[in-house]
C-alpha cells in the first residue's frame, strides 16, 4: 500500500499500515496497563503468597522470551498479517480466560499463554512496520509506533487502578476486549497484507538470515543496546531503583510512581522527534546519544544521592531510552532488509532477556553487597553498550542497508 500523504508534519509519508499499527499498539498498551495493577491483588485473593504472585507476573515476560525466536520463524512462514491477527486473538481469549480463573495455577497458565500471544503480535507488528516503510522513514515510523505504545502504558495503570476497587477480575475482561478490538482493526484495515509474498518486491528481497545479520556491526550494536536497555531501564529501573529510593534515600513510596511517570512522559514526548533524527543522522549518533544519556542517568542517581537527583536521573533515562529504542530498531530493520523474521525476533528477544536478567542479578548484588555495587554493575553494562555503538561505521540512514552496516 502506498504511503498516505497529508499536511501533518508527523504523519506525512507514513503509510496506512503504520497508522493502523499505531492504533493497535495504543489499544493493546492501554489494556495491558489496565490489567497490571490487578494482578497482585487478584493473586492474593486466590490465597497465594508473594512468591506465587511474583511467578504469575514473571510468566508473561518469560513466555515472550521463550517464544521470541520461534515467532520470527513463524513470521517468515505464515506472513505478518496472519501472525499479527493470531497473536491478538490469543491475547484476547487468554485474558478473558484469566479473568475467570478459579486458582492461581489457572491464572499462571493463562498469563503465560497471553505472553505467547503478545510476542506473536509484537514481532509481526514490527516486521510489518519495517516492510511497509521506506528506509528513509523508518525512524519516524518507529518513533510514532513506540510513542503510541508508551502513551498507552502511561494511561493504562491510572485507569486500571480505578477498576481494581470494583472487581479484580474486571481489568482482565477489559484487556481481553481491547485486544479483541485491536484484532478486529487489524483484520479489516490490514487485509491487503494477506498475501504480501506475491509482490515482486517480496520475491526480490527474501528474509535476511540471522547469521548474515550478525556479521553487521550495527546489528550487533542494536542487540547489545536492546539488551542493556531491557536490563537497565525495563528491569533495574522498576525493581532495584525503587528500593534504592526507599532504603538508601529513605523517601516516601509515592515518589516511586512519580519518578516512573516523569521518565515515561519524557520518553513518550521525545520518541516521535527521536525517530526523525534517526532518519536524518543515521543510527550511530542517536544510539550513542541515547546510551550516553541512560548511562548518565544512573551516575546522576548514584552520586547525586538525593531526591532531586533521582527525579532528574529518571527524566534523563526516559530521554535516552527514546533515542536508543528508535535507533536500535532501525538498525535491526536495515539489517533485515526491511523484512522481519528471526532477525527482528532475536532483536526483541535481547530486550526480554535483559528484562528477566536485570532484576535478578542486580537485585542479588543489592541485597547481598550494596546498592552502590549494584548500580556500578549496571553502568558498566551500559558502558559496554556505548563501546559497541562506537564501532558502527559513520553513515547516514539513507545509505543502502548492507553497505551502511558492514
Amino acid at each position: 500500500m502506498k504511503p498516505v500523504t497529508t499536511g501533518s508534519s508527523w504523519l506525512s509519508g507514513i503509510s496506512l499500515e503504520v497508522r493502523c499499527l499505531c492504533v493497535i499498539s495504543f489499544i493493546s498498551a492501554v489494556g495491558f496497563g489496565i490489567q497490571s495493577p490487578a494482578i497482585p491483588v487478584f493473586g492474593q485473593s486466590l490465597g497465594v503468597g508473594s512468591s506465587m504472585v511474583g511467578l504469575i507476573i514473571a510468566a508473561f515476560p518469560m513466555a515472550r522470551l521463550l517464544m521470541a525466536w520461534p515467532s520470527g520463524a513463524l513470521s517468515n512462514l505464515w506472513g505478518e498479517y496472519r501472525l499479527l491477527c493470531a497473536g491478538l486473538l490469543i491475547m484476547a481469549l487468554t485474558s478473558i480466560a484469566a479473568g475467570f480463573s478459579q486458582s492461581a495455577e489457572q491464572l499462571l497458565l493463562f498469563r503465560g499463554l497471553c505472553g505467547v500471544g503478545s510476542v506473536l503480535y509484537s514481532v509481526s507488528a514490527m516486521s510489518l512496520l519495517l516492510r511497509t516503510t521506506a528506509q528513509e522513514q523508518r525512524g519516524k515510523a518507529t518513533g510514532l509506533f513506540m510513542g503510541a505504545y508508551y502513551i498507552g502504558t502511561v494511561a493504562g495503570p491510572a485507569i486500571g487502578s480505578l477498576f481494581v476497587d470494583l472487581s479484580v477480575r474486571l481489568p482482565f475482561f477489559i484487556y481481553g476486549t481491547g485486544a479483541g478490538l485491536a484484532g478486529l482493526v487489524a483484520l479489516v484495515l490490514l487485509r491487503d497484507q494477506r498475501h504480501p509474498h506475491s509482490a515482486k518486491r517480496e520475491l526480490s528481497q527474501p528474509p535476511t538470515r540471522l547469521r548474515a545479520a550478525l556479521k553487521l556491526r550495527a546489528y550487533r550494536a542494536a542487540l547489545t543496546s536492546n539488551f542493556a536497555i531491557g536490563f537497565a531501564v525495563y528491569g533495574v529501573r522498576v525493581s532495584v531503583l525503587p528500593l534504592f529510593l526507599l532504603v538508601v534515600l529513605q523517601q516516601p513510596s509515592k515518589w516511586i510512581g512519580i519518578g516512573l511517570t516523569i521518565g515515561a512522559l519524557a520518553q513518550t514526548l521525545v520518541l516521535p522527534k527521536a525517530g526523525q533524527y534517526v532518519d536524518k543522522w543515521g543510527v550511530k549518533k542517536p544510539l550513542l546519544l541515547g546510551l550516553s544519556l541512560v548511562l548518565a542517568s544512573f551516575l546522576i542517581i548514584q552520586f547525586g544521592h538525593a531526591l532531586p537527583a533521582y527525579l532528574l536521573g529518571m527524566a534523563c533515562m526516559g530521554l535516552g531510552t527514546a533515542f536508543c529504542t528508535t535507533s536500535a530498531a532501525v538498525a535491526a530493520g536495515d539489517a533485515a532488509n526491511g523484512r522481519g523474521g528471526t532477525v527482528i525476533s532475536t532483536y526483541q528477544m535481547s530486550a526480554d532477556f535483559g528484562m528477566v536478567a536485570g532484576p535478578i542479578l542486580i537485585g542479588l548484588l543489592a541485597e547481598h553487597y550494596s546498592y552502590d555495587l549494584a548500580l556500578a554493575a549496571t553502568t558498566t553494562l551500559l558502558l559496554l553498550a556505548v563501546l559497541t555503538a562506537l564501532a558502527i561505521p559513520k553513515t547516514t540512514n539513507k545509505a543502502k542497508p548492507h553497505n551502511a552496516m558492514e
